[in-house]
């Protein structure tokens, strides 16, 4: 054996291709070579004679050359010591067979063929049975038989099948067997290793793709799928593309020392992450590589990966006032949605809902988060009917709302809020009430303390003597005017007295007349009593008014007395100028008999000021 020309062709079979990687369009399927243990899974043994015929195998062993009653690698010999010669026509030997649609073009390999007796005839042929050239060993009586032996390299083949075999076949030589040996082969193959290229031609199937990496439009987040495909020389790579980039390959478990080194039927599951990628459209794309290197791209599959989150509602209200507002109801909170694609519209709401003014949303203190896939631009919260808030739902709350899109982006960072107040009781009673002012009377309430909502308006209403009373007035604030010569129901007889009931109206509408304050005032004519003037005693006899009276002891002169009466249905007046002396004065005025007094009015003479310097009273005599 030549072993300089073994390590040659080893370095030569290393330079075009590394051990499990195909060239394009081919690849390499080994026996007996490459690091121990060495292994055949290649070439398949066959023997139509096992009586006269074996095939041994013993890969890596020492080379056997010459007369030998051993052998080594893969091989095939004549079975020593027998009685009878071996028939002709009898075969054994190795197979190497390309998968189906797939040829043979070279084969790297250190062999031996070796006969010494005729008949015999060693030879590596292909798939017509054609020896390869130079493959073949005839007997020669002159030299003492045939060997041929050591490394050699055949290319240019185009076969599917490679055989090593020892055939007899003893025509020609004017025998009809073939001897055996006795303490030696007199027949013998042997392949201690090769290298066979095939020539794949074939790309691989994709067969089948599924789930959301491959089912296109629009897309976010991490994405799934399945790769399904098949090859005759089996599926060596699975691939995925985006946009014509290699971003995910998952290889088989591939033995090149099989015909066919890698799985004929694959499943391979990819998985993406839209995240790293620019949201917009992408090309997704399956890719198959076979064992020789061929390699098959699906049809490319268009996304649009939208993993932008919606913006922030705007513009929010609660039962159509802006932030700040109380209600007295369920809170409809209502807001505007940002604009989104035309394909990824808003379809969720989540909302929270949290005690307090609050300008993000906090650890603590807010019920579980909601969600809504409809309606979109609006929520309802009812704190009574929360379960976090139900045993005490009045008072302060900020709800904050963010979006989702039909996708599923969502991000609580873009979240809004808006504070509002929640009441439903009415405020308790005035704390006080005061009056000032002689007609139009202002009327002052004073808040209650301990009220969630702010008091904004008072309620009331007046009634006089009679029974006669206003509707429900309402003024803003904790005051209001009651004015009896203005009042429609009053103007006509403003005077008297007056019970006027208030009761308080807070931010959220609630109100009660159940909690109210009264107050009674008098309202009475213009002359009421002044420091100048007094009406001290009014005393009807028989035909007369007896009427005393007093002044400030600064005033000198006269006053003048004048009774009012009604007598035989007319109004009619007497009147008496009585002097004032000591700040005390007093007048005798006589009336028809059967006169009913109206009222007594004292005026100080020469007065400019009536009002100042007037007394009145009301009174009711009838003369006897």
């Amino acid at each position: 054996m030549k072993r300089p020309l073994l390590a040659t062709v080893a370095l030569l079979i290393i330079c075009m291709t590394v051990a499990g990687n195909a060239l394009a369009g081919t690849y390499q399927v080994t026996a007996c070579t490459g690091v121990a243990p060495l292994v055949n899974n290649s070439w398949q043994p066959f023997n139509n004679n096992t009586t006269y015929l074996e095939t041994p195998t013993n890969c890596g062993s020492g080379e056997i050359t010459g007369g030998s009653p051993t052998t080594s690698g893969l091989a095939a010999t004549d079975i020593l010591q027998l009685a009878t010669n071996v028939p002709a026509g009898a075969v054994a030997g190795w197979k190497v067979t390309a998968p189906e649609g797939d040829r043979i073009t070279a084969i790297s390999m250190n062999r031996d063929l070796f006969d010494n007796g005729p008949g015999w005839q060693p030879q590596i042929i292909d798939d017509t049975e054609t020896p390869l050239p130079g493959e073949t060993c005839p007997f020669n009586g002159n030299n003492g038989g045939c060997e041929t032996s050591d490394a050699t390299i055949q290319t240019g083949l185009d076969t599917t099948s490679i055989a090593i075999e020892l055939l007899c076949n003893p025509a020609g030589t004017g025998l009809s067997v073939c001897g055996n040996g006795f303490s030696e082969h007199d027949g013998r193959v042997e392949l201690n290793s090769a290298t066979v290229t095939i020539s794949d031609e074939h790309p691989p199937q994709i067969t089948g793709l599924s789930g959301s990496l491959f089912t296109g439009s629009l897309v976010r987040g991490a994405l799934s799928g399945t790769i399904s495909g098949s090859d005759n020389s089996g599926v060596q790579y699975a691939e995925l593309y985006v946009d014509g980039a290699l971003v995910a390959q998952q290889a088989s478990s591939c033995d090149f020392t099989r015909p066919a080194p890698c799985p004929v039927s694959s499943s391979n599951q990819f998985s993406l992450d839209t995240s790293t990628l620019s949201n917009g459209p992408h090309q997704i794309q399956a890719g198959l590589v076979d064992a020789a290197g061929n390699q098959t791209l699906g049809a490319p599959v268009q996304v649009t990966v939208d993993n932008a989150n919606p913006g922030a509602p705007a513009g929010l209200q609660v039962n159509g006032h802006s932030a700040g507002a109380w209600v007295n109801q369920p809170a409809t909170i209502t807001w505007r949605n940002p604009s989104q694609p035309a394909d990824d519209p808003i379809g969720q709401v989540n909302w929270v809902a949290c005690t307090g003014s609050q300008e993000g949303i906090p650890a603590s203190g807010c019920d579980a988060v909601h969600s809504q896939s409809s309606p979109v631009s609006s929520l309802t919260f009812d704190p009574a009917q929360d379960p976090a808030f139900a045993a005490h739902p009045q008072g302060v709350y900020t709800v904050f709302v963010w979006l989702g899109d039909a996708l599923g982006n969502s991000t609580q960072a873009n979240a809004a809020g808006i504070t509002f107040g929640y009441q439903t009781s009415p405020p308790p009673p005035p704390r006080s009430v005061a009056v000032s002012g002689r007609g139009p009377f202002t009327i002052t309430l004073g808040a209650p303390t301990d009220v969630a909502a702010p008091i904004t308006a008072t309620n009331w209403s007046a009634c006089n003597h009679g029974g006669l009373c206003t509707p429900t007035q309402t003024s803003p604030g904790l005051s209001f005017v009651f004015a009896p010569s203005r009042t429609p129901q009053f103007k006509h007889n403003p005077y008297g007295r007056y019970t006027i009931r208030a009761w308080l109206q807070d931010a959220a509408g609630n109100t009660s007349p159940a909690e109210s304050a009264t107050i009674s005032i008098t309202h009475e004519p213009p002359g009421k009593p002044s420091p100048d003037l007094r009406i001290l005693n009014v005393r009807r006899s028989t035909h007369a008014l007896h009427v005393r009276g007093s002044a400030a002891r600064a005033l000198a002169g006269h006053v003048t007395v004048v009774a009012h009466y009604r007598f035989d249905a007319r109004l009619s007046s007497v009147q008496k100028s009585v002097r004032v002396g000591h700040g005390r004065w007093m007048a005798v005025l006589v009336l028809p008999a059967g006169a009913v007094t109206a009222r007594i009015t004292v005026v100080r003479d020469s007065s400019k000021d009536w009002l100042a310097q007037t007394v009145t009273r009301n009174i009711h005599h009838r003369a006897g």
